[in-house]
């Protein structure tokens, strides 16, 4: 079990009525042996900006990159902390579906674009590029879109028919994914109602695995190569 240190950076609304962005993934972490500080949408939480020997994990959330308030600029300002000490080697950072959003643009300018096909939810399987492929839940209509893979030190990780930055790694410990590898199928059909009832989104492409919410975070961290990054907090 890991007994590191993760940040849980949560996004902005709720996944379903009475659940925040942030719950299923700091539950999920704490599961897989971390220890998790969950910081709510708003707070600027200066205490954990930039802080070493940590996970840092961004969250989805409903609130665009490009909104403007003043709770996307903390929030930003806090993806670009967590990045610096990432580059130098003493953190580890994971965006997960704004939270991928995000990392892109602070890290190489790229904004999000809608997807094509108008967004995918559901449940669906991603392929792999140096990595395993991913039964995972996903609900988006926004992404990634396919320049970030003309920055440098970007590597693409995962892809779909909807989406080809499906998961990408930028630098030398920061991932981003478009889909949800926290979430259980319960969670998904909760996430997914709740998420269609705001949006008129197709169904993601047909699954052709099993969704195993702890398999599938752990690769994603493994990708951000956390649990070396913060092994030094390791009991």
């Amino acid at each position: 079990m890991i007994t590191g240190e993760a940040v849980v950076w949560a996004g902005s609304g709720t996944l379903w009525p009475g659940t925040g962005w942030g719950d299923p993934l700091a539950e999920q972490l704490a599961a897989l042996g971390w220890r998790v500080s969950l910081v709510p949408w708003g707070d600027p939480a200066f205490e954990h900006r930039g802080r070493p020997d940590v996970l840092h994990v961004f969250s989805g959330g409903l609130e665009a990159v490009g909104s403007g308030t003043t709770a996307m600029a903390e929030r930003l300002d806090a993806v670009r902390s967590a990045l610096a000490v990432a580059d130098e080697g003493r953190a580890a950072v994971v965006g997960i579906c704004l939270g991928a959003q995000m990392v892109a643009a602070v890290a190489t300018g790229t904004a999000p674009q809608p997807v094509a096909a108008g967004g995918e939810v559901g449940v669906t399987t991603v392929h792999g590029h140096g990595v395993p492929d991913l039964t995972v839940p996903t609900a988006h209509v926004q992404e990634v879109p396919p320049a970030v893979l003309h920055r440098p030190g970007v590597r693409l990780l995962w892809s779909n028919t909807v989406s080809t930055v499906q998961g990408f790694a930028v630098g030398r410990a920061a991932v981003g994914v478009q889909f949800h590898p926290e979430l259980t199928v319960p969670e998904s059909r909760w996430a997914s109602a709740s998420f269609r009832s705001l949006l008129d989104v197709p169904d993601a492409p047909p699954a052709t695995g099993a969704v195993d919410p702890a398999g599938s975070l752990s690769t994603v961290l493994a990708a951000a190569g956390a649990h070396h990054r913060v092994g030094a907090l390791a009991a």
